[in-house]
């Protein structure tokens, strides 16, 4: 498989490359260069298979040039151990992406990720790796549980001074040894364009730099599977037109979107998807371009950004061909934190099933999208409630227990670095 760049003004490059750079020379993100179509009987079995049988044929499609079947299978049998349950609640249904050792959907990305580069990492014996991630609280949490106690990999986790809460720190310092939170006096995009711009940087190319967010491809190829998932429970449970089912995607970097675009391109039957979206980040054009505006803190701080790094992937994706996008995306009108508290306490009520924000939000888009009607709805529901701990207690007036998980790394000591928002202060960091 090779990956060219969103910009399209540099050379493809293999998978090594686009998994170690990140970023592609001409500062683009990669995408593959072509994307497979799977074979109808794939289609025609799929709700008699397991979810890591399914992980297996698109990981083998992306990546069985690359990598050995027999390595790929243990790769993805780790990765995917945790199920994903379609469960009904209400007229939808809600994928449950939430099962995984940090309770998010980026459990799933990032343990693949860190398992193709210690992949790769074996084939160069005595390199180190030095991985960067910027976050609001899960894909930190994510990573650090990924690469946790690997053998020669530091991961640095970059978050805004302020933006986490004590639950959320919690997860992202519990692992301690390789993981190094990095307080960083800024915003989350602040964060994200330190990783960005010291990935880029020639003077650090000796710290072999790569970036563990969704703007790495070994974190993006993994969610394609979720979609995949989702329209095997429906075939499996007997649901009427399956095949014409709408997937409702809460967006924030927009990288769940961009997988599920991508699902449709390798022959995926589907009615579209629904782009959910809070007040902060409204997708403004057929093509992902965003108002910049100013950003104000959610119930839903995974969609607080008004700069989706996904967004130059859809552009590269649909290449201006509006109409398209538009046959395939549904771009729903942006999602209040009323609304999306009246969704979680609506369903609560009504169904006895709680949601968190973020599933919440995509619940109320799909209620809101102008798609045609009495076809099914999959809502991805990408976070445990106990994840938001005290906004759900605000929203529901009741205690949400933590898992056992959470509950024992805030018993936890934790150390952190403070940082101000620049590459100096971070190359110093780094070159300790």
């Amino acid at each position: 498989m090779r990956f060219v760049s969103t910009n399209f003004a540099s050379e493809p490059v293999g998978l090594a490359e686009a998994v170690n750079r990140c970023v592609a020379s001409d500062g683009g993100m990669f995408i593959p260069q072509e994307i497979p179509v799977l074979p109808r009987a794939f289609f025609n079995n799929i709700g008699e298979m397991s979810l890591a049988d399914i992980a297996f044929v698109v990981a083998s499609s992306f990546f069985g040039q690359d990598i050995p079947p027999a390595e790929l299978k243990k790769i993805v049998d780790e990765t995917f151990a945790a199920d994903a349950p379609l469960v009904k609640v209400g007229d939808r249904y809600v994928l449950e992406l939430f099962h995984g050792p940090t309770l998010t959907f980026k459990d799933y990305g990032a343990r693949f990720m860190a398992r193709v580069m210690q992949w790769l990492d074996r084939r160069n014996p005595g390199r180190r790796r030095n991985v960067l991630v910027a976050t609001m609280g899960n894909s930190g949490a994510a990573a650090a549980n990924g690469f946790a106690g690997m053998d020669g990999v530091d991961v640095y986790v970059l978050y805004p001074k302020g933006g986490l809460s004590r639950l959320q720190r919690a997860t992202i310092f519990a692992p301690g040894g390789n993981i190094h939170p990095v307080e960083v006096l800024g915003t989350i995009d602040d964060c994200k364009s330190l990783v960005r711009t010291a990935i880029e940087d020639p003077a650090l190319k000796g710290l072999n730099l790569t970036g563990a967010n969704s703007i790495n491809i070994a974190r993006l190829i993994p969610q394609i599977v979720f979609t995949f998932y989702a329209y095997s429970r429906l075939r499996a449970m007997g649901v009427a037109d399956a095949e014409k089912a709408v997937y409702s995607v809460p967006c924030g970097n927009c990288s769940n979107l961009v997988a599920a675009v991508m699902a449709l391109r390798t022959g995926l039957p589907a009615g579209g998807v629904i782009a959910a979206t809070n007040l902060n980040m409204p997708l403004q054009t057929a093509l992902g371009n965003t108002v910049a505006g100013k950003l104000e803190p959610s119930f839903a701080p995974g969609m607080d950004t008004t700069h989706p790094s996904g967004a130059p992937r859809l552009q590269a994706l649909y290449r201006n061909d509006r109409e398209r996008f538009g046959r395939e995306v549904c771009i729903a009108p942006p999602v209040s934190d009323e609304v999306i508290a009246d969704t979680i306490r609506g369903l609560s009520r009504d169904a006895g099933y709680l949601i968190d924000p973020h599933g919440a939000a995509a619940y109320a888009a799909s209620q809101r999208a102008d798609v045609p009607p009495g076809l099914p709805m999959v809502v991805f529901a990408t976070g445990h409630p106990a994840k938001l701990q005290s906004t759900m207690e605000r929203i529901t007036g009741v205690s949400i227990p933590l898992p056992e998980s959470l509950a024992r790394s805030l018993g936890q000591r934790h150390q952190h670095v403070l940082i101000p928002p620049t590459l100096p202060a971070l190359k110093k960091l780094l070159n300790k």
